[in-house]
């Protein structure tokens, strides 16, 4: 065996669109030492774009288990691994990297990745080892500092970082973003007219001119100015629904399965659950209040916040083998069925155990988990579910002035919001019919009126201990990361009020599905 020579023609094969024989020769490759992690690395590609996710999930491990001191390789692996699920193992790729020399940019791009999956602990290293190394200065490592600062709390570095990009790269729409989702009072004004000058230089035509506008209009909001913050709104909600594509058939399509799935559940006692942490999830829609009464419950209670996992999907697509998006689809749901069930559970517990850190449980808040209730109830016998709704105006509202990058394209115009709500509670109806004792029902309002007596009841409600020690810091990876450091208060109930002469759309549809009335 030449190994250089073979791995040339295996890669011509490739170019060539002759797959069948370039991955007889990376098989036949995975016997040299030396060549096999590279030959792994590349059979997981081409078996996840056959379709075959098992089997690419299978090669991207062994790639890991058999990779040298290679951080090209580690950074890419690390990216496929993350692509897969296999967060655990990305983690040890970039822990492996930490630990090496490697370029600036191998570490860059990987910290770059961790920051997109939502993973702050493990980006922050990373990007200040690269800012140390002579990259300080960019505008784009300053933002993707400042965004992970955020996310762990640390608003005020954060905001240093920020403003440095934001001097680096006057354009920069991101980090005006972020500068706007911190709204400190001090420096509103300057923000405001820097935000009103750099639209005005033509920033309203670019890609990026929604979120310059989403920005500006939180700026004014919180600055009182309504007229114009409305008007700033409404040119980021239509730039912004321009720009997606939206097929509301295809929603109409998954809430119909997911629906349909409900009758997968067999109430069992939580008794016949296997032992080791279990996962609590607390689903709703976003922007409806899971993420501040997941931090209060981590104050109170023996458990530990995971994050926004996307493991349940992951592992769906796994025991399917369908390759797709880290959402959930009609089709998906559709084909979780039988004896996949069992083996579904056992996969998301081995992937999601490991971040209870010792606690006896541990919250997977990703929202949209509302739509796999079902498999949820079906697959993991220890699951507790918390499910949380919230005034319909409110709801709706905080998601349409909301910029969702790649995820909620429901939330740009007023009609397509308030129809998804109403989706989201006809669905929430069905899942109350189940009775299952492993599920709680938290209106955001009551909860924010009686927090501690609404925690203490889903401490009893599911049999979670309180906490005897101090609450262990944790990140906050989501849009909620500044909201939900400052204490619980009841200041955003009928925060929509303020623009009720403009929501007539939202309030109207809203109104004809039963949910508003004047």
């Amino acid at each position: 065996m030449d190994p250089d020579r073979d791995w040339g023609i295996a890669e011509r094969f490739i170019a060539d669109g002759q797959i069948a024989k370039a991955r007889e020769i990376y098989v036949r490759l995975l016997g040299h030492s030396v060549i096999a992690p590279y030959a792994h690395l590349r059979l997981s590609v081409m078996d996840h774009q056959a379709g075959s996710m098992r089997s690419a999930v299978s090669h991207a491990l062994d790639a890991l288990k058999k990779v040298r001191a290679d951080p090209a390789l580690l950074e890419m692996l690390c990216k496929l691994l993350l692509r897969l699920g296999e967060t655990r193992a990305a983690l040890a790729c970039a822990e492996a990297l930490q630990g090496m020399p490697a370029a600036a940019s191998a570490l860059a791009e990987v910290g770059k990745m961790l920051s997109d999956h939502m993973l702050p602990d493990a980006a922050l290293p990373l990007l200040r080892r690269v800012m140390a190394e002579g990259m300080e200065n960019l505008p784009a490592m300053q933002y993707l500092l400042g965004l992970n600062l955020i996310y762990t709390g640390d608003l005020s570095a954060a905001e240093q970082a920020l403003e440095k990009s934001v001097r680096g790269n006057p354009g920069w729409a991101p980090a005006h973003w972020a500068l706007a989702k911190i709204g400190n009072e001090v420096g509103r004004c300057e923000r405001i007219r820097r935000l009103k000058a750099l639209l005005g230089r033509g920033g309203s035509r670019g890609s990026d001119a929604s979120l310059l506008w989403y920005s500006l209009f939180h700026e004014l909001d919180r600055d009182g100015q309504i007229d114009d913050a409305w008007s700033a709104l409404e040119k980021a909600m239509r730039i912004r629904r321009q720009q997606i594509r939206y097929d509301e058939s295809a929603q109409e399509a998954l809430f119909a399965e997911a629906t349909q799935a409900l009758r997968l559940v067999v109430n069992k006692p939580i008794d016949d659950a296997p032992a080791g942490p279990a996962p609590i999830f607390i689903v709703g829609l976003p922007r409806s209040g899971t993420t501040v009464i997941e931090q209060a419950l981590c104050r109170e209670a023996d458990v530990v916040s995971a994050g926004e996992l996307r493991d349940f999907t992951s592992q769906m697509r796994w025991v399917t083998e369908r390759p797709g998006s880290l959402n959930v689809d009609a089709n998906l749901l559709r084909t979780v069925q039988g004896d996949q069930l069992r083996l579904l559970g056992q996969r998301y517990l081995a992937h999601t155990r490991w971040r209870a850190r010792g606690h006896g449980f541990y919250i997977d808040k990703w929202p949209e988990n509302y739509l796999v209730i079902g498999h949820i109830l079906a697959s993991l016998p220890c699951a507790r579910i918390i499910c949380v709704l919230r005034n319909s105006a409110d709801v709706c509202f905080s998601n349409l002035k909301e910029w969702f990058a790649a995820a909620y394209h429901y939330s740009y115009t007023q009609e397509e919001v308030a129809r998804q709500f109403i989706r989201y509670e006809a669905f929430m109806r069905r899942v109350r019919d189940i009775g299952s004792p492993r599920m709680a029902f938290v209106e955001y309002e009551a909860f924010a009126r009686k927090p501690q007596a609404t925690i203490e009841a889903l401490m009893r409600s599911h049999g979670i201990p309180r906490r005897t020690s101090q609450q262990p810091s944790s990140s906050i990876p989501t849009a909620s990361a500044v909201q939900v450091r400052s204490s619980v208060n009841t200041r955003h109930i009928g925060s929509w009020a303020r623009y009720e002469v403009w929501l007539k759309p939202m309030l109207d549809e809203l109104g004809r599905g039963g949910f508003f009335q004047r």
